[in-house]
C-alpha cells in the first residue's frame, strides 16, 4: 500500500507539472500574485491603454469610464485583466468588437479564450470607477496608484513589467483645469464641461500613470528651450514666493542628471503639482509630479534641515525620472533599487546647491541615522524582500529601503571606484531603457567593470537583514576590533571606516578595512581611548571599550571636526538605545553639548535626541531641563537651533511653569520665527495639556487660519483634543470606517493625539481595536499608511499596559502576517525597550 501511495504521489506531482502555466489555481488569487504576473509577461505584447473619465464636480456622484485595452498574444487564451471594485461596477464588456461573457472573481475579469484571437486585441470596458485611489475633495482630486492601486481605478494589467501607452481623456467640470503625464492636445467645451484629450504617454507601469483635475492656480517657469509648470492651491503670497526657488532646484536637478548619466530628460514634459494633504512628500510621476504642500512650502524661516530637505525631495523625485520610470523594476520586490538611486543621486544633486554644507555629516545625519533607528528594531527587514503577492507592495517600504539602501550603495561605489560606477550606471540606462530590470541585472553590468566580488558584497548588504555589532578593545599593544551578527547566522558586513587614537601626546587616525569578524591592528603609540567611527561610514552599533565610552560621553563635544563629532554624537545614541547609560546621564551630555554647538545640523541633531529622556526623567530633572531649553531657545546663538528647541518644548514639555511660557507665547503670537503651522499644533498640544482652557484655544486658533484647506486640516484633527472623552471615542470609532481616513496625513495625526502621553492611561483602550484593524487598513490605504498607523498609535506608548496590549494581540494572532508584524515591531521599539530589561 505504502508503494502504491507513494508512486500515485509521484504520477500527480508529474501531471501537475506538465500542466500548463493557466492552471496554477494561484493565478486567480485576489491582487496580483508573481505566477500570475509572471505568466502575462509571457503572453501580452505590444500594450496600451485607451482611457476616458467623466469627473462630476460633486465628490459624492460616481466618476463612470470606459477603456480599451489593446495588446497582442501570439495564440487566443484566457485573459486575466485586474479591478479591485465591486462587480456590479462592470457595466459592459466586448472583446474585439463583440460583446462577451467574462467570469469576475477575486478581484479579475477573466475572458474566456474563445474571446481572444492571435495578434491584435481590443477590449472593452465600460465601468464606474472606485474611488479609493482617485482622492477626491471638494474642489480637486488626484490619482496615487502606487504601488497597485490603478486597478481600484479602472481595469488593466496590473504589474510593472507590462509598460504600456496611456491616452486619457478626461470630461470635467469647465472652471476645472487638468495635469496628466502628456501634453494636452486639445480641449473641447460645452454646456458647462470641458473635454480634455491628452497626448499619448511614453511606455508607463501603471503605477506612475497619474492626473489631477480641479480648481487650480498655475504658474510657468522657462530656462533655455524648456519650459516646466507649477499647480497649486496655496493662496499666501510669502510661500508663493518661493516657487521661483522650486523651479532653479528642479531644473538643476534635470541639468545634474542628464549630464551624469548621459541620457536626456525622457519624457514629455515635467510639470509638478503641490497638493494639501498629499499623502507622501513627492510623488515621480512622469509629467505630474505631486508633492505635499507642507514640505515644499516652507516657513518664513526655514531651518537649514528644512531647506535641505526640501531640495532632497526635488532631487529624488526627479531622479526618478530616469531610475524608476524610465527603467523600473521587473517586480516589486526591487522596488528599493528605485528609492536607492532616487536618495543617493539626491545627495549628490544637492551637493552644488549647498556650497557651504558638510554633506558628509549630512549624509550620515539622513541616511545612516534614519536607518538606524527601524535597523535596531526587532521588526528590521533586509534591504531586498520577498514578495509573492503585488498586494503587499506597500509593505515593503520602509527606513531600510530608502535609507540603509544607499548607505550600501555609497559603500559599493567606494569599492569599485567613481568612474567605473558612472560607467556601469550609463550602460544600465541605456540597456534597459522604457524597459525593466532587477538588481542582478545591474550587479551583472557592475560585476564587469571591477574585480571586486559585487555578488558577494551584495548577498550580505541587500538579501540579509540587521546591522554588526562591532566591540572595540586594547590587548597587548594591540587594537582588537570584533563584529558580531545578532542574529548569530555567522556573516560579516564588510565595510571600511576611520577609528581615531588619542594618545597622552598625539592622535592618530586608522583606516580599518573590516572584512572579518576579528580584526586586530598594531597600535603605533600608547592609546588612552579609541574612538570608532570618527568619519561616518561605518554602519552598525560601534560600542567603545570601557573605558573609553563615559570618557566619550563626556567629551564628545569637544570634537573640533564637524563630521566626526555628529559621527560620535550618534555613536552615544546608538549606546544610549542599548541601556549603556542612563536618561539623566544622556540628556546632561547632550544639553552641555548643545550649548556649546556651532553646527546647526548637529544642533538640530541633539534636540531631536533630547526628545527621548524628557518622557521619562524624573519630574525635577526633567523641570531643570526644560528651563535649561526654555533659555537656549532665547540665547542660542544660531537662529535655527532657536526655533527647533522651542519645537520640541511645545511637544515635550509638562510642567505648569513651561505650560504657561507656551501658553503665553500663544496668547501674544509671540514666538520669534514661530508660523501659522508652530501655532496650530501649540494650540493642539496646549488643549491636551490645560483641558480647561481648550474651548478657548482651539476657537481663537480656528479664527486666525484664513486658507480654506487648512481650515479643513483643522476641524478634522482639533476633535482629537478635545477634553470630551465621549467625543474622543465617537472620533475614533469612525476612523474604524476607510471613509473616514481618506486623508492620511490627517488621520494620521489624529490618531497620534488620542494617543498621546498626556492621557496614555485613557488611550490604552484604543490599542487593541486599532491593531485589529491593520489589516483594513492595509488593504484600503496607501503605502506608508500601515506604518504611520501604527507609529501614531503606538510611539508614544510607554507603559507596561500598553506593553502588555501589544503581546496579547500577538499571542491572539500567532500567524499574523509578517510584513505587518514588522511595521507593528518598528513603531512599538520605545515600548519593547521601556518594559523589556537590558
Amino acid at each position: 500500500m505504502k508503494i502504491h501511495y507513494g508512486i500515485i504521489i509521484i504520477m500527480c506531482c508529474l501531471l501537475n507539472a506538465c500542466q500548463p502555466a493557466s492552471q496554477n489555481p494561484r493565478i486567480y488569487d485576489s491582487g496580483i500574485s508573481q505566477e500570475l504576473a509572471e505568466l502575462r509577461k509571457q503572453e501580452i505584447n505590444e500594450l496600451k491603454y485607451d482611457l476616458r473619465l467623466s469627473i462630476p464636480k460633486q465628490k459624492s456622484m460616481p466618476v463612470e469610464g470606459e477603456i480599451h485595452v489593446r495588446f497582442r498574444l501570439n495564440k487566443a487564451q484566457e485573459v486575466i485583466l485586474d479591478f479591485r471594485e465591486e462587480a456590479d461596477k462592470i457595466k459592459e464588456v466586448s472583446a474585439n468588437g463583440l460583446p462577451t461573457s467574462y467570469e469576475f472573481r477575486n478581484e479579475h475579469i477573466i475572458l474566456p479564450k474563445n474571446t481572444t484571437q492571435k495578434g491584435e486585441n481590443d477590449i472593452y470596458i465600460r465601468f464606474t470607477a472606485g474611488n479609493q485611489s482617485l482622492n477626491r475633495n471638494d474642489e480637486f482630486l488626484y490619482t496615487l496608484l502606487v504601488p497597485d492601486r490603478a486597478r481600484t481605478v479602472f481595469p488593466c494589467f496590473e504589474q510593472p513589467n507590462l509598460k504600456a501607452s496611456f491616452t486619457l481623456q478626461l470630461d470635467i467640470p469647465s472652471e476645472w483645469v487638468a495635469v496628466s503625464n502628456t501634453y494636452i492636445n486639445k480641449e473641447e467645451e460645452r454646456e458647462g464641461r470641458k473635454s480634455i484629450y491628452f497626448a499619448p504617454t511614453e511606455p508607463l507601469s501603471t503605477y506612475l500613470f497619474s492626473f489631477v483635475a480641479g480648481k487650480l492656480e498655475k504658474q510657468e517657469y522657462k530656462e533655455g528651450s524648456r519650459k516646466i509648470s507649477a499647480y497649486y492651491r496655496e493662496t499666501d503670497p510669502k510661500k508663493l514666493a518661493q516657487l521661483d526657488t522650486i523651479f532653479k532646484q528642479v531644473m538643476a536637478s534635470l541639468h545634474w542628471l542628464e549630464d551624469y548619466t548621459g541620457v536626456s530628460y525622457p519624457f514629455a514634459k515635467y510639470d509638478f503639482i503641490i497638493l494639501p494633504g498629499f499623502q507622501y512628500g513627492g510623488m515621480e510621476h512622469t509629467g505630474a509630479t505631486l508633492y505635499n504642500d507642507n514640505q515644499m512650502f516652507l516657513s518664513e524661516h526655514p531651518t537649514p534641515d528644512e531647506e535641505l530637505r526640501r531640495t532632497e525631495l526635488i532631487a529624488h523625485e526627479t531622479a526618478h525620472m530616469w531610475f524608476g520610470d524610465l527603467v523600473t523594476m521587473n517586480w516589486f520586490d526591487d522596488v528599493w533599487t528605485k528609492e536607492v538611486f532616487a536618495n543617493y543621486f539626491a545627495a549628490c544633486i544637492s551637493e552644488p546647491l549647498y556650497p557651504d554644507i558638510n554633506h558628509q555629516l549630512n549624509r550620515i545625519k539622513t541616511f545612516t541615522a534614519s536607518s538606524l533607528s527601524e535597523d535596531r528594531t526587532p521588526g528590521t527587514t533586509s534591504i531586498r524582500q520577498p514578495l509573492d503577492n503585488l498586494r503587499n507592495a506597500g509593505l515593503i517600504y520602509g527606513q531600510i529601503i530608502y535609507n540603509k539602501a544607499p548607505v550600501m550603495m555609497i559603500k559599493l561605489v567606494e569599492l569599485m571606484g567613481e568612474d567605473k560606477f558612472r560607467e556601469g550606471i550609463r550602460e544600465y540606462l541605456n540597456t534597459y531603457a522604457y524597459s525593466n530590470a532587477t538588481w542582478n541585472d545591474l550587479i551583472r553590468i557592475l560585476d564587469n567593470k571591477t574585480a571586486e566580488d559585487l555578488a558577494a558584497f551584495s548577498d550580505v548588504w541587500v538579501n540579509q537583514k540587521g546591522m554588526p555589532t562591532i566591540r572595540f578593545a586594547q590587548k597587548d599593544g594591540k587594537l582588537q576590533i570584533c563584529q558580531e551578527d545578532p542574529y548569530h547566522r555567522g556573516i560579516t558586513w564588510p565595510q571600511r571606516f576611520h577609528v581615531t587614537l588619542c594618545g597622552e601626546q598625539r592622535d592618530s587616525i586608522l583606516e580599518v578595512n573590516l572584512t572579518d569578524s576579528l580584526c586586530t591592528l598594531p597600535l603605533p603609540f600608547p592609546v588612552r581611548y579609541i574612538l570608532p567611527n570618527t568619519d561616518g561610514r561605518g554602519y552598525g552599533l560601534f560600542i567603545p571599550d570601557s573605558h573609553t565610552l563615559p570618557w566619550l560621553l563626556a567629551h564628545w563635544q569637544e570634537t573640533a571636526d564637524d563630521t566626526a563629532r555628529e559621527a560620535l554624537l550618534m555613536l552615544l545614541y546608538e549606546n544610549y538605545q542599548a541601556k549603556h547609560f542612563t536618561d539623566e546621564e544622556w540628556s546632561s551630555s547632550l544639553l552641555t553639548g548643545l550649548s556649546k554647538e556651532k553646527n546647526p545640523l548637529i544642533a538640530s541633531t541633539i534636540i531631536g535626541y533630547l526628545g527621548n529622556p524628557l518622557r521619562t526623567l524624573a519630574f525635577e530633572k526633567k523641570q531643570e531641563m526644560e528651563e535649561a531649553m526654555f533659555r537656549l531657545s532665547e540665547t542660542h546663538a544660531i537662529p535655527s537651533c532657536r526655533i527647533q528647541l522651542l519645537r520640541s518644548l511645545i511637544q515635550n514639555a509638562t510642567s505648569d511653569r513651561s505650560l504657561q511660557k507656551l501658553y503665553s507665547i500663544w496668547t501674544n503670537q509671540s514666538g520669534k520665527q514661530l508660523n501659522e503651522r508652530d501655532y496650530t499644533t501649540l494650540a493642539y498640544i496646549l488643549s491636551l495639556r490645560m483641558p480647561e482652557k481648550s474651548k478657548t484655544l482651539l476657537t481663537t486658533q480656528r479664527q486666525r487660519l484664513k486658507n480654506p484647506d487648512r481650515l479643513r486640516e483643522f476641524d478634522f484633527i482639533s476633535r482629537a483634543v478635545t477634553p470630551d472623552t465621549l467625543e474622543l471615542d465617537a472620533l475614533f470609532r469612525s476612523l474604524m470606517l476607510a471613509e473616514n481616513r481618506r486623508i492620511e496625513p490627517w488621520t494620521a495625526t489624529a490618531l497620534s493625539y488620542l494617543n498621546h502621553p498626556a492621557r496614555e492611561s485613557y488611550s490604552i483602550k484604543y490599542i487593541r481595536p486599532a491593531l485589529e484593524a491593520l489589516l483594513d487598513v492595509q488593504r484600503t490605504g496607501d503605502i506608508f499608511f500601515p506604518k504611520n498607523w501604527v507609529n501614531a498609535l503606538l510611539s508614544q506608548h510607554r507603559s507596561p499596559e500598553a506593553y502588555r496590549e501589544v503581546e496579547a494581540f500577538f499571542a491572539a494572532h500567532p500567524d499574523y502576517p509578517v510584513l505587518l508584524k514588522n511595521k507593528i515591531l518598528q513603531a512599538a521599539y520605545p515600548l519593547y525597550r521601556a518594559n523589556r530589561q537590558k
